[in-house]
């Protein structure tokens, strides 16, 4: 689903939310009038009342009409509260239920303009890292742990702490700027257990939270879709990815390698989203020659062009083993 379809159907969960929790008020009430002698009565007096003080106002405009409502309304409610203390029930007994009371369960609210509650926010954020496959929200930047990384200088005299933050600067303010990033596209390069994944899932929560819908895949994912597409002689199974907004590719380099589908499907895929003006972010473990060896100079030279790309390094230890010592 994209955004619009995503937005589409909590509008509708939201609906039912309402008629839920209307039946769930409609049945709280039933109950409290078994219990409450003549409460029933009261509450038809009161709606009555209501509806009567608004066709009178609105309506008829009849004179000391406005001054009159209040003073009966305060005494059915005296009656209504008295019914409900002699029947041993809560003065809350009564209250609408709403799983929002900010928004009373609308998604929207309406001060000073519409826009979106908080609670639709969060649900919708949710919705679109469940889309993409990103449910785990502990892999942002603000969980970013900087301390597990090296900070004894290499030979060149830079850290991996120091390769490590400037990545994170990077792909902070990529995801940021986003749609106006320049260059659009990330290339991600290291060894394994240097972070680049988490790097990745950092990007797609950071848009997740401005409501926009990332789309993230593996490279083993994306030779699937690329076999099914080749074997169908079809372009249908990497049309979402051919649309995406921002296509998240992690490990490029790790998937079985078939020349004919993967090398071809792989250049279409760049060049056509490169022409659409499309976002692209990829991680590798492999070098510069090392994807020329494995990819083609074609597919290497596009993925270096300083143009359209950016390459952000990585580099040191494998700091998985720190990182699974911290969460113990």
């Amino acid at each position: 689903m994209n955004r619009d379809q995503i937005i589409l159907q909590l509008q509708q969960d939201y609906m039912k939310r309402r008629e839920d929790n209307l039946r769930l008020y409609e049945q709280r009430v039933d109950g409290a009038c078994e219990r409450c002698t003549g409460l029933r009565e009261l509450l038809n007096a009161r709606h009555a009342l209501v509806l009567g003080g608004i066709r009178a106002s609105l309506v008829e405009r009849k004179e000391g009409s406005s001054q009159q409502l209040p003073n009966a309304m305060n005494l059915l409610n005296d009656k209504i509260a008295a019914a409900l203390k002699e029947g041993g029930l809560s003065p809350d007994t009564l209250k609408p239920i709403y799983t929002c009371p900010v928004c009373r369960d609308e998604g929207y609210l309406f001060d000073p303009s519409r826009h979106m509650c908080a609670c639709m926010e969060r649900e919708l954020n949710r919705r679109i890292l469940g889309e993409a496959g990103l449910q785990d929200d502990r892999q942002t930047f603000e969980n970013f742990r900087e301390e597990i990384f090296s900070d004894v200088p290499d030979r060149t005299g830079v850290s991996q702490r120091q390769f490590a933050r400037r990545a994170r600067n990077v792909c902070e303010a990529y995801a940021d700027h986003f749609p106006d990033a320049s260059p659009k596209n990330l290339l991600l390069v290291g060894k394994s257990g240097l972070g680049k994944t988490f790097l990745l899932h950092c990007i797609a929560h950071r848009l997740a939270d401005r409501g926009i819908l990332p789309t993230y895949i593996s490279a083993y994912h994306f030779l699937e879709l690329a076999r099914k597409g080749y074997i169908e002689n079809s372009p249908a199974p990497l049309s979402s990815l051919l649309n995406a907004p921002l296509l998240l590719i992690d490990d490029l380099g790790t998937e079985p390698l078939m020349q004919n589908i993967t090398i071809t499907q792989l250049f279409n895929l760049l060049n056509e989203r490169q022409v659409s003006g499309l976002h692209t972010v990829i991680s590798t473990n492999l070098d510069t020659s090392e994807l020329k060896a494995r990819y083609t100079e074609r597919i290497t030279s596009r993925l270096s062009d300083p143009t359209n790309w950016q390459k952000v390094s990585l580099t040191g230890e494998d700091i998985r083993s720190k990182l699974k010592g911290l969460q113990a």
